[in-house]
């Protein structure tokens, strides 16, 4: 089903046997000779872009400012990035946009218990974060061309700890995307079951974002929460926020800080971190790809 989705959208179509699965077609496309790619599934554990030269950087990924500034790779060498092209990353910001029916953007749901979420065949996406780690307004600016009822429901709070309950936003028949409560100030005491439960039991979660403050750096909550990540088996990759706030050196520090634990402590977190700011708007078009790659809605073969 989901590589049918993901032909769809490419305009083309497959021609299948019964047990021809996403796990082979992705082996398939891996060897041909068009490069290699990774396919993210709860079975798949890497989520990499072909590339030609797996040190250059796309100038949408703020990574490559920072690049200059540090005599080691920030992504390791052996390690391919997420490096798609800017055609892919325009297809790509369609998804994001209501033009039609099919990308229509609307919130379908509050919920505090997994049996009250809607049932579907449609991939998702979760954000959490630490409260005040600039969750809403990151998920605002993905749907920034969103109805002014959509956004209205992401309105941004001065008081951490304003999403008591899992928000749904949908796009369309493309992808859901889950806006999490936040651990930390005034974290909703159900917070445990309705988090964990969801990380346990829905079966469509492609991808957790965990948003890592980029002025702050990684904090002992935010450990909390990746050591969680980790006993669930969830795919998981981190999004340091707010880069915007952070000079260049208090940033890298926070940037190897987080890969540094990632590299010693998460098998399940995806190797290359994504950098963004809502109030710039600096890497919001890569994770829009990201996004539309992981859940199975576009191929992307690199630059």
């Amino acid at each position: 089903m989901k590589f049918h989705r993901l032909l769809k959208h490419q305009g083309m179509t497959v021609l299948t046997k019964d047990n021809c699965t996403w796990s082979k077609l992705s082996m398939l496309l891996r060897n041909t000779s068009r490069g290699s790619f990774g396919v993210c599934s709860s079975s798949k554990r890497s989520c990499l872009s072909k590339t030609y030269q797996a040190n250059q950087l796309t100038k949408y990924n703020p990574i490559s400012e920072l690049q200059p500034f540090v005599a080691v790779p920030i992504i390791p060498d052996g390690t391919v990035p997420f490096n798609p092209s800017e055609s892919e990353i325009k297809s790509a910001s369609t998804f994001f946009e209501p033009k039609t029916k099919l990308h229509e953007i609307k919130h379908i749901k509050t919920a505090a218990k997994i049996p009250d979420l809607p049932t579907y065949d449609i991939p998702e996406v979760a954000f959490i974060g630490r409260s005040n780690v600039g969750k809403s307004s990151l998920i605002k600016t993905l749907f920034s061309k969103a109805p002014n009822e959509v956004l209205r429901k992401l309105s941004v709070s001065s008081k951490p700890g304003r999403t008591k309950a899992l928000q749904l936003y949908q796009a369309g028949e493309v992808f859901t995307l889950v806006d999490m409560p936040g651990y930390g100030h005034h974290m909703p005491h159900y917070f445990t079951d309705c988090v964990e439960s969801y990380f346990k039991q829905r079966t469509n979660l492609e991808m957790v974002f965990i948003l890592i403050d980029g002025e702050i750096g990684l904090t002992s909550l935010d450990k909390e929460m990746l050591e969680k990540l980790q006993v669930f088996s969830a795919v998981h990759c981190m999004v340091l926020t707010k880069i915007d706030k952070a000079n260049r050196h208090r940033l890298l520090g926070n940037l190897m800080s987080v890969m540094q634990y990632r590299d010693k402590h998460n098998k399940y977190c995806l190797p290359q971190p994504f950098l963004v700011s809502a109030h710039t708007g600096e890497g919001i078009e890569l994770l829009k790809t990201f996004i539309a790659y992981v859940t199975g809605n576009m191929l992307v073969i690199g630059s």
